[in-house]
């Protein structure tokens, strides 16, 4: 897929969603995931079942007028809940820290070599997923 433009709202900048790398970091997308059916939306707005993608660059960079994509290594299916500003995986406590007591969506949670760990979003963070609908085959959890 070439670099497209996506624009979520007419008060934000555009996204730019550039070619996912293929390198031995990036875990290819799973089959029935069509890299073209791919959109961007809030976070709030993810369902469960979207494969998430990418997130944009949240911080500024000198020369670029639109935030890039910032692919993630291995996607994955979304099973979004509300963030429980209890919880104390590092994810959790470093969004708490620093971000203080903003809306948050969690997608997933993950059993790392740390334990559990939440995957923390803002409810209106940008968000590039293949929705559920439009994956051919049930990516696997």
């Amino acid at each position: 897929m070439p670099a497209v433009l996506f624009d979520v709202d007419p008060f934000r900048t555009p996204f730019v969603v550039t070619r996912r790398p293929t390198n031995l970091y990036f875990t290819a997308l799973p089959a029935g995931a069509d890299e073209s059916a791919a959109r961007v939306v809030l976070a709030r707005d993810v369902r469960a079942g979207d494969l998430v993608l990418a997130s944009f660059a949240s911080y500024p960079i000198p020369g670029r007028v639109t935030p890039g994509t910032s692919w993630v290594t291995r996607p994955y299916a979304a099973d979004p809940r509300p963030w429980n500003p209890d919880c104390t995986c590092t994810p959790c406590s470093v969004g708490r820290d620093v971000c203080g007591p903003v809306p948050s969506v969690v997608f997933a949670v993950d059993d790392t070599r740390w334990g559990l760990e939440c995957d923390v979003w803002e409810a209106d963070e940008p968000v590039l997923v293949i929705p559920a609908a439009l994956l051919s085959l049930p990516v696997p959890a």
